[in-house]
């Protein structure tokens, strides 16, 4: 009875030893698809969630129940906003909404109130992550007189999370769906 015991209890560390460690593991046809966007640097990444850094003025917003439904103040859902990093060829275009503070030196500009870039970015690099089976992408970008630096971290499930950081902005964090980019007609 008593190593039928031992034998019960290895087993079960066994397999939740087992378990554990494929949960992060992506089949290769996955590892294969991310592998590929990147390579021809052709993906979309469709923001869903906002996560901006907290502060009063968006507790207060939060508050007065102006956010929509399901969100808070740390926790923003835009899923129907359009939000987007576009990656195609050498170029990358983003349109974002931006839920924050300005920082002084800025200007504010009702019609373009998001995080909005087109162009060539500078100091591009994809790196393999350390901790699990993604890969991340760094680079910066200027529009206008605002420079942005982006961490995008890209999954082989689908799933994406962008850092923006502006330098006229607070920080804001996105979490998407990363996809091959199609070009819609």
């Amino acid at each position: 009875m008593k190593h039928i015991i031992k034998f019960g209890a290895f087993l079960l560390l066994l397999m939740s030893v087992g378990c554990a460690s494929s949960k992060n593991q992506a089949s290769p046809e996955a590892m294969a698809a991310l592998d590929k966007m990147i390579t021809n640097q052709h993906f979309e990444i469709d923001a869903n969630w906002a996560q901006p850094m907290a502060s009063q003025g968006l507790n207060s917003i939060a508050n007065a129940g102006l956010l929509p439904f399901g969100s808070t103040a740390s926790r923003i859902d835009i899923s129907g906003s359009g939000g987007y990093l576009r990656m195609v060829g050498d170029s990358v275009k983003a349109d974002l909404p931006f839920y924050g503070e300005r920082r002084m030196g800025g200007y504010y500009n009702q019609n373009n109130a998001g995080i909005k870039f087109d162009g060539v970015p500078k100091d591009l690099s994809f790196s393999s992550n350390k901790k699990d089976s993604g890969k991340t992408m760094r680079f910066n970008i200027t529009e206008d007189s605002e420079s942005y630096q982006v961490i995008a971290q890209l999954y082989p499930n689908g799933n994406a999370r962008l850092t923006v950081s502006s330098s006229q902005r607070a920080n804001i964090w996105y979490q998407g769906n990363l996809s091959e980019y199609k070009k819609k007609e």
